[in-house]
């Protein structure tokens, strides 16, 4: 049975931490590959935090109507029918919560954890049996922490969240608005007047540079995962939302100026993690350990944000027997459903021992983009489906939300598919596929 604990500061820390991770970090060189012009590198930048808006909006008004476990899944059944909602709550299952999961980790014990604690994290570890890779077998340590965590409870993992949240959001935003207070602004003016916006990129070069900015927008839609645990959901989870999505965005606008105040595009291109990379360019050792400090504490606020939110889909699954029934337990002590937690590790773990970091990147974010893209159009279709339906929350800005966040998501979907992306044929493979799966072996079943 679900209990509500949850605030609304704890909840909108939940949407933030998640937001807050590795993607902003290592994202802004791979865009810098795709757009040679600081203008539409800001651009894409501005564009994304505007489309995560958007959908924060959207998806405000559907916790508030109904606010239950599970993220999208249940808003996808009742708009569309159980068939959306299995294939999309399997893609989430298989693709977006562990390949974020392994992504975010990998990313982590790489750059962060052999900068603060030494370049022995980074050697291969000796398991007795076998031999692993530093930063996988630190990767799989902090998946599993996490999730240990989330497994003795949702109001402790709450407190620790609010916690890896404010600091290095408050701390990255002071730091970054010094930089471009300081030097950053003639220097970004001068840099973005000499190139200008032409020649401007390609559709598939926008394309394939929003997909890692969409990843480090992700996150937005966290709060609707546990909305069963929050209390007074009417209120707290639209502005957990929409108040955790807006402070994200105004942080990511600034630290990317910040790094076009110290780099220009190609020295930005080739930085590789670029928040440690500008901390070093102007603050020495000494400014890189404090930073770095930072970005794991946001990482960690990620990876725990992204374990809680994450196995409360196949929970919810679990109950309209769309997943197996030992997935809808929850602990008789903790009151957490923890065999969805550790499925959700184990499938992390998997994708963390394939070593395929820039893909898993791409394979999560297409996978948010097409689940995220059917979730936004639910608020659409239950307009019109259950006019009548109480609304705590009502989205001010529609249908334009909605169709800007949609009309967005299409467009790099069908540029990448057109390119023939690996990760989009991937992930609305598995989408396909599930959905037949549905057709032909699960609804006959629940007949």
């Amino acid at each position: 049975m679900e209990t509500r604990h949850l605030g609304r500061w704890a909840a909108q820390a939940l949407v933030a931490g998640s937001m807050l991770g590795i993607g902003i970090f290592i994202s802004p060189p791979v865009v810098a590959t795709h757009v040679q012009s600081p203008l539409w590198f800001l651009a894409l930048w501005l564009a994304g935090g505007l489309a995560a808006l958007c959908g924060a909006l959207c998806v405000a008004e559907l916790g508030a109507m109904m606010p239950r476990a599970g993220g999208e899944y249940p808003y996808l059944r009742a708009a569309y029918g159980p068939g959306i909602a299995f294939a999309t709550g399997w893609l989430q299952l298989l693709a977006t919560f562990p390949g974020s999961l392994a992504a975010m980790a990998v990313g982590t014990a790489t750059f962060q954890l052999p900068v603060l604690l030494g370049s022995s994290f980074a050697a291969p570890v000796d398991l007795g049996v076998a031999t692993m890779e530093g930063p996988t077998f630190w990767a799989i340590a902090l998946v599993v922490g996490l999730t240990a965590l989330n497994h003795i409870g949702i109001v402790l993992s709450g407190r620790v969240q609010l916690v890896v949240t404010v600091i290095p959001l408050a701390v990255l935003l002071a730091v970054s608005l010094f930089v471009v207070g300081d030097i950053g602004t003639v220097e970004v003016s001068r840099e973005s007047l000499r190139v200008g916006l032409s020649p401007g990129p390609s559709a598939a070069e926008i394309a394939q540079a929003y997909l890692p900015i969409y990843f480090a927008y992700s996150g937005w839609n966290a709060a609707i995962y546990i909305g069963g645990e929050i209390a007074d959901p009417g209120k707290n989870l639209p502005r957990a939302v929409v108040g955790g999505t807006a402070m994200v965005a105004v942080l990511y606008f600034v630290l990317c100026a910040g790094y076009l105040a110290v780099f220009d595009m190609s020295a930005l291109a080739g930085a590789g993690e670029a928040g440690t990379a500008a901390a070093g360019a102007l603050f020495g050792h000494a400014g890189v350990i404090v930073v770095t400090l930072m970005i794991l504490l946001a990482m960690l606020g990620s990876i725990n944000g992204t374990v809680m939110a994450g196995s409360r889909i196949a929970y919810a699954m679990a109950g309209q027997r769309h997943c197996f029934a030992a997935a809808g337990q929850l602990s008789p002590r903790f009151g957490t459903p923890v065999v969805a937690l550790w499925l959700q590790a184990a499938l992390a773990t998997t994708l963390i021992l394939s070593r395929q970091f820039d893909q898993l990147m791409d394979y999560a974010a297409a996978a948010m983009l097409i689940s995220g893209s059917l979730a936004v159009a639910s608020v659409i279709a239950l307009r019109r489906k259950d006019p009548e339906h109480p609304r705590p929350y009502r989205l001010g800005f529609y249908p334009w939300a909605p169709l800007i966040y949609i009309v967005s998501s299409v467009f790099v979907l069908g540029a990448l598919a057109v390119k023939g992306d690996l990760s989009v044929l991937m992930a609305t493979g598995w989408f396909a596929l599930a959905l037949l799966f549905h057709g032909l072996v699960v609804a006959p079943r629940l007949r």
